[in-house]
């Protein structure tokens, strides 16, 4: 057993000091810490199953992304957009269990709301193989509307051919 003891305040009441144990307060740096390394361990998770998948090493570049980047969720997919994998995140954020969305293409999660003038501008950059960032309508599980930020990233091999499509994807909150 620790021999750590919570940090104690001490409150003045009727001009008598009075000890009062606060165990909440380190509980809440614990929890913030927590939160942070729970966080960059799935970062860490993500890399490892991209390897894994794209059977090669990734470049510094991309690790960094992943690792340093604001996401909710990733999707690889083929060069002909259809998806070969999605992080955890992806069902926290769609609502769609992975195992639905893998084959389909990621246009499965727009609808009649979804900028038609976005899609264009993403089909073009992907026909183009450069990386860029939009910010789409796109459409959960259960029906609800929730404005998605998308950075996509073209990946290629050694010999420069294109392999995948990443997107990291940010759910945007409303102000």
């Amino acid at each position: 057993m620790s021999n750590v003891k919570p940090s104690t305040k001490r409150i003045i009441v009727n001009e008598e000091a009075k000890p009062y144990v606060s165990p909440l307060t380190s509980f809440d740096i614990y929890l913030e810490n927590y939160h942070k390394l729970m966080k960059q361990l799935k970062k860490e998770a993500d890399v490892r199953q991209l390897r894994s998948i794209l059977k090669s090493d990734i470049t510094t570049h991309i690790r960094d992304l992943i690792l340093h980047g604001a996401y909710d969720a990733l999707v690889l997919t083929r060069p002909d957009q259809h998806i070969v994998w999605v992080n955890d995140g992806f069902q926290e954020m769609t609502g769609y269990p992975k195992s639905f969305a893998i084959g389909k293409r990621p246009g499965f999660l727009q609808g009649a709301l979804t900028s038609k003038k976005t899609k264009q501008e993403i089909r073009e950059s992907l026909e183009m193989e450069r990386t860029s960032t939009f910010s789409i309508l796109n459409y959960r599980k259960n029906g609800e509307t929730y404005t998605c930020q998308i950075k996509i990233v073209p990946l290629y091999n050694t010999k420069k051919e294109l392999t995948h499509f990443m997107a990291l994807e940010k759910e945007s909150k409303a102000a």
